[in-house]
C-alpha cells in the first residue's frame, strides 16, 4: 500500500488528521488496534470556558471554540449546551463574580448566581454558580464514522502498532506493507512510553468514567463541580473525573466508582437513586506545560506528532488538526502551542 501519510491511532487526533489530509489531497492509511482504554474513548467530550479552581480562561478560546463548532457541527457531532458550575466555597464565589466581570470573559458567562435554586431548585447550589456557554462533542460518533469512512477506502488497517516495524527510507518510512512519506504518531500516551518522541516532557494523567441511570431530576445544563455530570436524557448520565499521576494502569477502581457515585448524588437535594452501567478508565497524554505536540522529530524528518491534546483536547482538536495538515502537506512551519 502506497500512501503519503500513516497515521498511528484512530482517536480524536488521529481521526480529525485524517479528515484535514483527505481534504487536501493527502492519501492516508490509519493504523488503530481498538483500544478501549484509549483517552478518546473515556473522554466526556466536553468545551468549557474557565477551567480548574481558578476559572482559568483557555487561551485563544473565542477562536478556538468557533471553528470547533464549524468543523464538528459539520460532522453532526457538536451540541451546544451550557455547563453550571456549582461554587464550592465563598472564595470560589468571589472569584466567579470578577471573572463574569471581566470583558474577555464576559461572551461565556451567562448569568452568576448567587443563592440555592435559581436554576434549577432541585440542586445543593448553596453559593451560587457560574452559567457558562459551552458544548458537549459526541465522541463515540465521531470516531465510529471515521472508522466507516476509512473502512470504506480501505484506508483502516486494524492492528497493534510497534514503533520499531518502522523503516526509514531515502523516499520515506515502510511499516509492513505500507510505503508513506511519513508517519504520524497520534496514539496518545503511547508515545511516551514507546517509540521516537518519549525524550519529551510528557506528563500522563489516569482519569476514570461512569455512566450511569439515575431518577435525579433531569438538568437542561452539565453540572460542573469538583468533577462533571452530562446529561444524555431518559435517565441516562455520564460523570467523572479525576487525576491521578503514578500508577498509570488501565483499570477502573472500585474507590473511583463509589467517589463518582457519592459526587454524582451530591448535586441533588434529597436522595436519589444511581445505577452504574459502565465504569471506564483511561490514561490522558497530558505534557508538562499542559501544550500539545505538533511537528516533526529534529533528527528523524520522517517521523512527526500529533499528540499531547490532554484536558483540552476536543477544543483544540479541530483547529491544530488543520494546522498540522497543512504543515504537513503544504510544509507550513507549525509553532509549538
Amino acid at each position: 500500500m502506497q500512501v503519503d501519510f500513516l497515521i498511528v491511532g484512530q482517536g480524536l487526533a488521529g481521526s480529525l488528521l485524517a479528515r484535514a489530509l483527505r481534504v487536501r489531497g493527502a492519501r492516508v492509511a490509519v493504523v488503530d488496534n481498538r483500544w478501549k482504554s484509549a483517552a478518546t474513548q473515556v473522554a466526556a467530550g466536553l468545551m468549557t470556558p474557565l477551567t480548574g479552581r481558578r476559572f482559568t480562561l483557555t487561551p485563544d478560546y473565542p477562536g478556538l471554540f468557533a471553528r470547533a463548532g464549524e468543523v464538528l457541527g459539520a460532522l453532526g457531532v457538536f451540541h451546544p449546551v451550557d455547563v453550571y458550575r456549582l461554587f464550592v466555597d465563598a472564595e470560589q464565589r468571589e472569584r466567579g463574580l470578577k471573572r463574569a466581570a471581566d470583558p474577555t470573559c464576559q461572551p461565556f458567562i451567562r448569568r452568576v448566581t448567587e443563592r440555592r435554586g435559581e436554576l434549577l431548585a432541585e440542586l445543593t447550589d448553596e453559593q451560587g454558580g457560574a452559567l457558562m456557554k459551552g458544548a458537549w462533542v459526541d465522541l463515540p460518533k465521531l470516531l465510529a464514522e471515521t472508522r466507516v469512512l476509512l473502512e470504506a477506502e480501505g484506508a483502516l488497517i486494524e492492528a497493534a502498532f510497534d514503533p520499531a516495524e518502522v523503516q526509514e527510507t531515502p523516499g520515506g518510512v515502510t511499516w509492513r506493507h505500507v510505503r508513506a512519506a511519513g508517519v504520524v504518531y497520534c496514539d496518545g500516551y503511547k508515545s511516551a512510553q514507546r517509540g521516537p518522541f518519549t525524550y519529551l516532557p510528557w506528563q500522563p494523567a489516569k482519569g476514570e468514567a461512569l455512566n450511569l441511570t439515575s431518577d435525579a431530576p433531569q438538568s437542561p445544563f452539565i453540572l460542573n463541580r469538583e468533577g462533571w455530570a452530562l446529561p444524555l436524557g431518559q435517565g441516562r448520565w455520564r460523570a467523572g473525573t479525576n487525576w491521578e499521576w503514578t500508577g498509570l494502569d488501565e483499570s477502573p477502581t472500585q474507590a473511583q466508582r463509589d467517589k463518582f457515585v457519592s459526587r454524582f448524588q451530591g448535586y441533588f437535594q434529597g436522595s436519589v437513586t444511581v445505577e452504574v452501567t459502565g465504569h471506564l478508565a483511561g490514561v490522558r497524554p497530558c505534557t508538562a506545560d499542559n501544550r500539545p505536540f505538533l511537528g516533526s522529530h529534529p533528527d528523524h524528518p520522517r517521523f512527526h506528532l500529533f499528540n499531547g491534546l490532554g484536558p483540552r483536547g476536543t477544543v483544540w482538536a479541530p483547529t491544530l488538526a488543520e494546522a498540522m495538515a497543512d504543515y504537513l502537506v503544504e510544509g507550513r512551519a507549525s509553532r509549538r502551542r
